[in-house]
C-alpha cells in the first residue's frame, strides 16, 4: 500500500528548536536529505516558536530545485496558543505553515511579537501567541497560512484526552466542559482558516496517543475536517532515539523522554502504517497521506533571498551642477564630474562633501582628486554588481559617527582596511589620511571584491546603551504607520543574533552527562569527562573536530588521537552520542558589535527574538541576515 500514495510531512523540528530548551538533534540539511531518501514529496519545518532557521532552509530549498523540482520544503512554526499572557496556564501547541511569501512574513511578524512579549513562568521563558494576535495576522494576510491542530500538546488533542479520561471515570461535569471546549476550538479554527485547517494525529503506540487518535477521527468526521499525520520529528531515525534521549538527559531535571519522544522521528511509510494500524485501517491511513498532498499542492516555491540594502539617512540636497566642469576636469575626473550632475541625491552629497573637505584641508589637488576618482569608479562598478548604491554606505555611517560623538562617546580612528579609503577620511568616518600613510584603496575595495566592505570603529562601551537607544528612536520615526508600538520601540536598531553550538569539547562533556548505562546510571563521572575533553588538540585557537580525532585528516597532517579513541570505546555507544550532537545549535546570544538598522518596515526582511538577558536581537544570524537583505 505504501507505494500507492505519496505524502508530505507537516510537522518536524530542527536544532533551532533548542533556543529555550534542549529539544531536537536534527540539523536542517540532514533532515531534508532524510526526507528525500524515504520518498517524501516534501516536508514542513515547524520549529518551536522560532523562524530562525527559515533563511537557511529556504536557501537549501532553492539549491535542491534543479535535482528535485517537485520536492517542496515549507516554512512553518509551532506556536504556543493562549488566551492571555499569564503565569500558571497551559501553553497549547499549534502548527502554522506558510503557503507563500506573504505567509512567511506573517510568521515572522507573529513570532517577533511573541518574543517581544516573552516572560518567565515556572523556570522557563514563555513565548505565547494570543488567539487575538493570530486572528489579526490572518486578517492582515488572508489565504497565506495553513494550520494543523499539532501533537498531544495541542489544545484539540489535549482536551480530547481530558474528555476521554473524564468519560472513563464517569465525571460528567469535566466531560461536558471538555466537549464544549472542543466544539468552540474547532469552530474557531474553521472560521479562521476555512479549508486550510487540518486535524493532526501522530503515528505512535502510546496509550494516550491511541485513545486520542481514535477520538480525533470522530471529531474530524463530525466537523467535516480532513486529517493528516504529523511525525513531530525531533530525531531522524528510530535508531537515533538513544542519541536524542542522551542529549535531553544531559540537561538534568525531570524529562519524560521515553514516553513523550519515543515515536518523534521521521518515519517511513511502513513505520507510520505500523504505528497507526492499531487506530485506523489502511485505507484511512492512505486518505490522510492524500490529505497531506493537498497541503503540498498549496505550498508555493519562493525565495527569501534579497540584495543587501543600505539604511537611508536624510542628507543635504546639493544642486545639480551645470552640464560641464571644463575640459580638464571632465577628461581627468569623469566619474566625479558626472556625479555632480547625478539625479541621485546621495551621489551628489557624497562628491560635494568630499570635495568641500579637500578644499577645507587645503588638499584640493590632482593627487587627492585622482584618488577620489579611483574610489568613486570602483564604488560604481561594485554598486552595479550588487544592485545597490555604494555611496550610501559611508554617508549613512557619517551620520551615525556624528551621533556617536553627540552621545558623548569617543570614536576610534578606524580599524584595518577601512582606513585605506580617502572618502571615509573626508566624510569623518575614519581619522587617518590614507595618502599620507600610503594605504592603497584596493586593500579595502576593488573591482573583483563584490561586497560592501567592513568599516570597524571603536566606541566607548559605557555609551553603547545610550547610542543604541538614540538610533532606535531616530529610526522608529521613519517606520510606516502600521508598525505597532512594541516594534516601533525596539526594532529601529537591533543587535544581530549569534548561535551557540556544541563545540568538540562541549560535545564530549554533554555526551558524558547524558550517557546512561548500568555502570553509569547518572552519566559518566565529571572528572573522566573533563579528562576526555582535555585530549582534544587545538591549532591556532581552533579545536580539532571529532572526525579528525577519530579517523584523522592526512591533508592537514592530522593523525587519529589513539588515546581518545581508546578511552571513549570503554563506554559503548558514547561515540555515537558525540557524533550525533556535535555542532548542534544549543543557545542564542547577541553579536559583540553587529547591529542592523531598519528603514520604514523592519518586517520587510527581519524577524526578532530576545537573548536570555532580555536584549532584542534578530532571529537570523549575521550571514542569514545578509542573505535576507
Amino acid at each position: 500500500m505504501s507505494n500507492e500514495a505519496k505524502r508530505f510531512e507537516v510537522h518536524s523540528h530542527t536544532v533551532y528548536s533548542n533556543f529555550r530548551l534542549l529539544d531536537c538533534i536534527n540539523k536542517p540539511e540532514k533532515l531534508i536529505k532524510r526526507a528525500i531518501e524515504i520518498g517524501l514529496s516534501g516536508i514542513a519545518i515547524t520549529d518551536h516558536e522560532t523562524v530562525a532557521g527559515h533563511m537557511e532552509i529556504n536557501l537549501l530549498a532553492q539549491s535542491l530545485q534543479k535535482d528535485y523540482p517537485d520536492f517542496k520544503i515549507a516554512l512553518g512554526n509551532e506556536i504556543y496558543l493562549t488566551e492571555l499572557r499569564e503565569i500558571g496556564q497551559k501553553y497549547f501547541h499549534f502548527i502554522l505553515i506558510a503557503k507563500n511569501k506573504d505567509g512567511q512574513r506573517a510568521l515572522r511578524e507573529l513570532s517577533s511579537k511573541s518574543w517581544l512579549n516573552s516572560y518567565y513562568d515556572r523556570g522557563l521563558e514563555r513565548v505565547p501567541t494570543l488567539y487575538s494576535e493570530l486572528e489579526a495576522i490572518i486578517h492582515k494576510y488572508p489565504n497565506s497560512l495553513i494550520a494543523t491542530s499539532a501533537c498531544l500538546g495541542g489544545e484539540l488533542s489535549s482536551t480530547t484526552l481530558d474528555l476521554c479520561m473524564a468519560e472513563t471515570r464517569g465525571n460528567t461535569e469535566t466531560a461536558n466542559a471538555a466537549y464544549n471546549k472542543i466544539i468552540n476550538f474547532v469552530l474557531w479554527c474553521k472560521e479562521l482558516f476555512g479549508e486550510d485547517f487540518y486535524i493532526e494525529c501522530a503515528p505512535g503506540k502510546s496509550k494516550d496517543q491511541i485513545i486520542v487518535n481514535k477520538r480525533l477521527k470522530s471529531i474530524a468526521e463530525a466537523f467535516n475536517i480532513k486529517m493528516v499525520i504529523g511525525s513531530d520529528a525531533h530525531y531522524l531515525t528510530k535508531k537515533d532515539r538513544y542519541v536524542h534521549k542522551s542529549y535531553l538527559n544531559s540537561k538534568g531535571g525531570e524529562r519524560e523522554v521515553d514516553s513523550f519522544y519515543e515515536y518523534a522521528y521521521l518515519q517511513t511509510d511502513e513505520e507510520e502504517e505500523d504505528n497507526l494500524i492499531v487506530c485506523f485501517d489502511k485505507n484511512f491511513i492512505k486518505s490522510m497521506w492524500n490529505n497531506s498532498m493537498e497541503i503540498w499542492s498549496k505550498i508555493e516555491n519562493y525565495s527569501l533571498s534579497h540584495k543587501q540594502t543600505i539604511p537611508k539617512v536624510e542628507v543635504k540636497d546639493y544642486p545639480i551642477l551645470p552640464s560641464t566642469m571644463g575640459d580638464y576636469m571632465e577628461t581627468k575626473f569623469p566619474v566625479l564630474c558626472a556625479m555632480t550632475r547625478s539625479t541621485d541625491k546621495i551621489e551628489r552629497y557624497w562628491v560635494n562633501e568630499c570635495i568641500h573637505k579637500l578644499d577645507e584641508l587645503d588638499k584640493y589637488n590632482e593627487v587627492y582628486l585622482s584618488r577620489l576618482e579611483e574610489e568613486a569608479e570602483v564604488k560604481k562598478v561594485i554598486g552595479e554588481k550588487l544592485e545597490t548604491n555604494m555611496f550610501a554606505y559611508p554617508v549613512t555611517l557619517q551620520h551615525y559617527v556624528d551621533l556617536f560623538w553627540n552621545c558623548g562617546s569617543m570614536v576610534g580612528a578606524g580599524r584595518g582596511s577601512s582606513c585605506a579609503a580617502l572618502n571615509h577620511y573626508l566624510l569623518g568616518v575614519t581619522q587617518l589620511d590614507p595618502i599620507e600613510w600610503n594605504l592603497p584603496f584596493f586593500r579595502y575595495l576593488n573591482r573583483e571584491r563584490t561586497e560592501l566592505g567592513d568599516i570597524d570603529l571603536d566606541l566607548c562601551p559605557s555609551k553603547r546603551p545610550k547610542i543604541l537607544d538614540e538610533i532606535k528612536k531616530e529610526r522608529a520615526e521613519n517606520f510606516i504607520a502600521s508598525i505597532d508600538e512594541d516594534s516601533r520601540r525596539n526594532l529601529g536598531c537591533t543587535l544581530i543574533a549569534t548561535y551557540g553550538t556544541e563545540s568538540t569539547k562541549s560535545t564530549i562533556l554533554t555526551a558524558c552527562r547524558g550517557y546512561r548505562s548500568e555502570e553509569c546510571p547518572d552519566g559518566i563521572d565529571n572528572d573522566i569527562a573533563q579528562y576526555l575533553s582535555s585530549l582534544v588538540p587545538q591549532e591556532r585557537g581552533f579545536l580539532w573536530s571529532l572526525k579528525d580525532m577519530i579517523i584523522g585528516d592526512p591533508e592537514k597532517g592530522r593523525n587519529p588521537v589513539s588515546m581518545f579513541v581508546s578511552e571513549v570505546n570503554e563506554y559503548p555507544g558514547l561515540l555515537d552520542i558525540m557524533i550525533g550532537i556535535e555542532g548542534i545549535v544549543n543557545k542564542r546570544s547577541s553579536h559583540a558589535s553587529g547591529v542592523i538598522l531598519f528603514d520604514e518596515d523592519p518586517y520587510e526582511f527581519g524577524c526578532f527574538m530576545k537573548t536570555p538577558k532580555g536584549e532584542v536581537i534578530t532571529q537570523y544570524d549575521l550571514h542569514m541576515c545578509e542573505a535576507a537583505g
